[in-house]
């Protein structure tokens, strides 16, 4: 069923995901300390709970996508 649903198109021509997530990204001060306890204290950050790392991955993901497409990632990169 998904996959019928993901070849459906939309009336206005198809949707680039990635595009609309790099405009959407937004820098947060929060992840990016995060992201800084993984590099500097691998122990801590593996006693975190399962949603803080799943919310720095889909962050950094977002902030991948964002630097692709132009953004500035630096902080507070608009």
């Amino acid at each position: 069923m998904s996959e019928s649903l993901h070849r459906v198109g939309y009336l206005d021509g198809p949707r680039d995901k990635d595009a609309i997530r790099a405009a959407e990204w937004q820098w947060d001060a929060r992840m990016e300390k995060l992201a800084a306890l993984r590099d500097s204290n691998p122990d801590m950050y593996d006693r975190m709970g399962t949603t803080a790392r799943m919310s720095l991955g889909y962050y950094e993901n977002a902030k991948k996508i964002a630097a692709q497409y132009g953004r500035d990632t630096t902080k507070g990169g608009k």
